[in-house]
């Protein structure tokens, strides 16, 4: 399983779990293991009863389907239009109607995808991705009456296709399906071309009620060019002027004609229609894999941010919880403990708006983590202190930044450009420690954490580097 595919499953995970991790998993005893390796292998044994995989493997099987079956329908379209064209124009085919009518809607087309992809989104949120959606859907209905028996199918097939139809995803997906469509016509129309061609004697004219015979001339050197240069056989200035309509050519140059004229209709389709094509699908591919390499959850997300914290708590705090507890607390000092990801043993402490009791217990984690730095502990409150910190931030020696903030705090637009400046500054690594008070309800916790890793990650802050200080129940 590709770590794409793993990732997706984690995103399956989260579709059946709604807003909160609750299913029951194996405890994973990896302790030295990344937060995402622990979420990617959880989803993996959930996996085993939830038969999420499977279902998604169905679901890329139907795309593969749907989108083989639209390919042949379009492969006997083109073929289809080849043989319309030669019945309609019997034994005189005019070039250019010939050749526009299948290259001028290709370039029509082109112009269009070029547009919508060039748009980030407006791809994969138009019509296109709709109507795929839409086909998907009528398909699972139609053929698939066992669909409902998975409890979970339909918001799994959403979860599904959401991912791989929309964002970066669904632009390579969608751009890839268009140029596969396109690239099935025109080959369907070259090789029903190439077999009239050889079962029907056909002449080739040119005739025009408005254009000089100058423009048709040089509009088939234009055409020419690039057959020519790759040895194809194409029109001289004297078979042009004789292919007008009325012209009256000898039974040898008539034969000369028809296979100079069919060679340059078949060049120009393989390269004008079906190279550029071609390479686009090629193009496409690729962007496609590597995208789906790139591929990451959004880690910063509520649902994430209550899985990391049964996964892999990052949570500090000092001293005995329990107030009952004071004699004890007297007897044995208040100690730290350890959360998962150790701040640097060297750091600059700083704390941002914190009151003045948030403060006092941000000065006893800097006295017992790093003592040596508690003379550098500044509470920045107004807009002159940040600026003294931006310029003071560039020159300082310590490994590590730590920003104290409160949980409670809703995290605003002010103080995301405020710590992004600080980052910007300097290459030195970034912690946020978030005080937490114990005065918050339960409801809203999870909610604010993720506006705080959401913060973090606007702010190229590792989420690892997120640890929650408690300090609820000390006594002052």
């Amino acid at each position: 399983m590709s770590l794409f595919q793993q990732r997706l499953l984690a995103e399956g995970v989260r579709t059946v779990e709604s807003d909160y991790p609750a299913l029951s998993a194996p405890i994973l005893n990896k302790a030295e293991a990344s937060f995402e390796l622990l979420l990617l292998d959880r989803a993996k044994q959930l996996d085993q009863a939830l038969q999420i995989s499977t279902l998604f493997t169905h679901f890329k099987a139907l795309t593969n389907n749907l989108f083989a079956l639209l390919s042949v329908l379009l492969l006997v379209l083109g073929a289809g239009s080849v043989g319309q064209l030669f019945s309609e124009q019997g034994t005189q085919i005019n070039f250019f109607w010939a050749f526009g009518l299948f290259f001028i809607p290709n370039l029509l087309a082109l112009c269009i995808w070029l547009f919508l992809f060039l748009q980030s989104n407006l791809l994969s949120a138009g019509w296109l991705a709709h109507f795929s959606l839409f086909l998907f859907k009528t398909a699972e209905k139609r053929f698939n009456p066992q669909a409902t028996l998975h409890p979970y199918f339909w918001p799994l097939f959403k979860c599904y296709f959401k991912i791989i139809l929309s964002g970066d995803l669904g632009r390579y997906q969608l751009s890839y399906v268009t140029h596969l469509l396109w690239l099935s016509y025109f080959f369907g129309a070259t090789i029903m071309l190439v077999i009239m061609l050889a079962t029907h004697q056909v002449d080739f004219i040119w005739e025009t009620s408005i254009l000089s015979a100058q423009s048709f001339q040089w509009l088939t050197e234009v055409l020419a060019y690039i057959p020519n240069l790759l040895g194809v056989t194409v029109p001289n200035t004297q078979l042009i002027q004789q292919s007008h309509l009325g012209a009256v050519n000898v039974l040898a140059d008539a034969q000369n004609s028809r296979l100079v004229w069919s060679s340059l209709l078949i060049s120009s389709l393989l390269i004008y229609g079906i190279l550029p094509r071609f390479l686009l699908l090629l193009l496409m591919r690729f962007l496609l894999t590597k995208n789906k390499e790139r591929f990451h959850l959004t880690l910063s997300g509520p649902y994430y941010v209550q899985l990391r914290q049964q996964l892999k708590p990052n949570v500090t705090s000092l001293g005995i919880k329990d107030p009952d507890l004071s004699q004890i607390e007297a007897a044995h000092p208040p100690h730290l403990q350890t959360p998962c990801h150790e701040l640097p043993s060297c750091f600059y402490p700083v704390a941002v708006e914190l009151s003045e009791r948030q403060f006092i217990e941000c000065q006893k984690h800097v006295k017992h983590s790093s003592p040596e730095q508690l003379a550098l502990l500044k509470n920045v409150c107004d807009f002159q202190a940040q600026q003294h910190l931006l310029n003071e931030i560039k020159t300082i020696q310590q490994k590590a930044v730590v920003l104290y903030v409160t949980l409670a705090r809703l995290p605003d637009r002010g103080l995301l450009t405020f710590i992004k400046s600080l980052t910007h500054l300097t290459s030195t690594s970034f912690y946020l420690l978030l005080i937490d008070e114990g005065l918050m309800v339960s409801s809203h916790i999870s909610k604010r954490r993720s506006d705080w890793y959401q913060l973090a990650a606007q702010a190229n802050i590792p989420l690892e580097n997120i640890i929650q200080f408690q300090t609820g129940g000390l006594d002052e």
